[in-house]
């Protein structure tokens, strides 16, 4: 990663109910090895980065996994238990800054459906919010767009009442689709310059060359992203040339395996 010059990591918690938060490792419901996420910090702190931690999913006692990614999450029944185990890594990281806390992966509906509204979204968050700022919790907390992650509407619309409520707060969107077909650089400019001029901070938690509708070019994204300052970070950091989504082929140079060349295209971004 110090090649790279990467500053942000998104670590993701697939298993919230059981991730140890210190401590030591421990075997899960589904026989994998979790690593507490505080040694985890301290592996990206002694390297200066800042350590992003996003819950991806909730492992019931029977072993199954429910990714978060397109749920409303206060309509989960697993909330409560979710929002108690938040509470747990937020009174651990407290006063920890560079370590920051995302709601939630990908709220939502891609297409708005399930009874999603704005008001839905913007209740959601606040509750979110306030449940890790009991602990005392007053680092950077991101917040979600809506449409798993990839719509800036809700924020447009709502998110001032986020913003005046509490501080230390930075909206997270996630590049693909939405942003990534049928855009263009100007399109794409206008939409970021619309959240910047209405003193919206925003991050691109995620980027990727493949999704739901196949295989995106990413390269307008990444001109204007670096135009315009906007912190953007890739999925995924792995060794692995058989995803394409992975920055890593398995002997760890950047994949360019059937991709649009996305290893070397999103290093140039990071390190020119």
């Amino acid at each position: 990663m110090q090649d790279w010059n990467i500053k942000i990591v998104r670590e993701f918690i697939g298993n919230l109910r059981e991730q140890p938060i210190a401590g030591n490792p421990v075997r899960d419901s589904k026989n994998q090895w979790l690593h507490p996420l505080q040694e985890i910090v301290e592996m990206h702190r002694q390297n200066g980065r800042v350590t992003i931690l996003c819950p991806f999913g909730w492992v019931d006692s029977t072993g199954n996994q429910q990714l978060f990614t397109g749920l409303n999450p206060s309509e989960q029944v697993f909330f409560e238990a979710y929002k108690e185990r938040m509470k747990s890594i937020a009174n651990q990281f407290k006063g920890q800054s560079d370590v920051w806390i995302e709601l939630w992966n990908e709220p939502y509906a891609f297409d708005n459906s399930k009874g999603y509204t704005h008001n839905l979204w913007l209740e959601d968050q606040l509750e979110m919010i306030q449940n890790l700022r009991e602990t005392g919790f007053d680092n950077i907390i991101l917040v979600p767009g809506n449409a798993q992650g990839q719509s800036e509407e809700a924020i447009l619309a709502l998110g001032n009442q986020i913003t005046t409520t509490f501080r230390n707060i930075v909206f997270d969107l996630h590049a693909y689709e939405n942003w990534l077909i049928g855009t263009s650089e100007t399109t794409i400019q206008n939409r970021i310059k619309k959240l910047k001029n209405l003193n919206f901070p925003i991050i691109f938690g995620e980027i990727g060359v493949i999704n739901a509708s196949g295989l995106m070019q990413v390269q307008a994204f990444l001109k204007v992203a670096n135009q315009t300052q906007t912190p953007t970070l890739a999925w995924i950091w792995k060794s692995d040339q058989n995803d394409q989504n992975a920055l890593l082929d398995s002997q760890n140079n950047p994949n360019d395996l059937n991709n649009n060349s996305w290893g070397t295209t999103f290093f140039k971004f990071l390190t020119d």
